[in-house]
């Protein structure tokens, strides 16, 4: 004889809510709390005891009108050339509207915690003005976000295999460069399994899945879905361009890094004179851009400025030279782009740049 049985009851399962603690810290509050902590604890602790501000200061008033001069024409073309990189990843953009989204989206990256999200929605929502297709906006941030990497984790090992020609490689340099090495190694070999084999890509993607969902579980979050499928659309959205355009890319995106190290060598020669070799120097700067790369503060404010400042003093850098030279070049750098992005952003919403006039692609 069947017995009944009882009806099962579809009870949802109520999440324990975050507590407001923890509202607060992974919230807005928190970042501006962790950047604030941040810049106070290198700016009035950490670099005083490297170098003394009022010398550094000096040595900056210092300079002549020719070398100052020589530095803002650094700083002007530092700001143009990251343009460059989204014309090659986006056919049909013209350098005038990529500059202005370039300024509006590192000024907010430069400004708000968490900025770098906000950016690439900046870059978002005015490259959709100008006429661009959702899946091209898509494909450029994703292509020129792993050029920008691949070239990061490139730059030290080449930097490092200088110096060891003509000098002992500081071992923490040494290990440094080793790791972007491999890092970087992985990087484009994913890369180049991902564009080019759909399995590979399927692959990935699903692990990649996986790991983040058991993170956003572990977090209380929801895990992501549908990775596979955006894997295959990007696979091969990106495989025809990167056919034709791969060279270009790469040839903006070195130019863009180099740029940015020639601003930070100018500033270098004009205040603390000839000093560390050149090749030094790029050894600093390129691990200082790895360290970086995950945005702690908006910008890397305060991050960037001591492992500049620590790596150059460890190479043989005066203190007071280095840290005025860094600050000058970090003034150009984080805070030179804000009122321009801001002015980039104010002609944008007055019509500047609009009207759809950029072929979609």
């Amino acid at each position: 004889m069947a017995t009944e049985r009882a009806p099962v009851l579809d009870v949802p399962v109520r999440r324990r809510p975050r507590s407001r603690l923890r509202r607060l810290l992974t919230g807005p509050v928190g970042g501006t709390v962790l950047t604030v902590g941040v810049v106070v604890a290198v700016f009035a602790g950490l670099l005083p005891r490297l170098a003394d501000y009022a010398d550094a200061w000096g040595l900056v008033r210092a300079l002549t009108r020719t070398e100052t001069g020589l530095v803002l024409l650094a700083a002007l073309v530092n700001l143009f050339t990251y343009g460059p990189v989204w014309m090659a990843a986006l056919p049909g953009l013209t350098l005038g509207r990529a500059v202005m989204a370039d300024q509006a989206s590192t000024a907010v990256s430069n400004t708000v915690p968490a900025g770098f999200a906000l950016g690439v929605g900046v870059n978002a929502a005015m490259f959709s003005s100008f006429g661009l297709s959702p899946a091209a906006i898509a494909r450029a941030v994703a292509l020129t976000g792993v050029w920008n990497n691949l070239v990061k984790l490139g730059t030290p090992a080449l930097a490092l295999a200088g110096v060891a020609l003509v000098a002992d490689v500081p071992r923490g340099l040494g290990l440094a460069a080793g790791l972007g090495s491999v890092l970087l190694l992985l990087a484009a070999g994913c890369l180049v399994a991902v564009v080019t084999h759909g399995t590979a890509a399927a692959l990935l993607a699903a692990t990649g899945e996986r790991a983040v969902g058991a993170l956003a579980r572990v977090a209380g979050r929801p895990a992501p879905t549908g990775w596979v499928a955006r894997a295959e659309r990007f696979r091969l959205d990106s495989l025809e361009l990167l056919r034709h355009r791969w060279v270009r890319l790469t040839v903006a995106t070195v130019v863009s890094h180099a740029a940015l190290f020639l601003l930070l060598l100018t500033c270098l020669r004009t205040v603390a004179g000839a000093g560390v070799p050149w090749l030094t120097v790029l050894a600093v700067f390129s691990i200082t851009r790895l360290v970086t790369a995950i945005p702690v503060t908006p910008g890397a404010l305060g991050v960037a400025e001591l492992s500049y400042v620590a790596g150059l003093t460890a190479v043989g850098a005066d203190p007071a030279a280095a840290a005025g030279a860094v600050l000058v070049f970090r003034l150009l750098t984080w805070l030179l782009p804000i009122p321009c992005g801001v002015v980039t952003w104010v002609a944008w919403r007055h019509g500047v740049g609009r009207a759809g006039a950029a072929p979609r692609p």
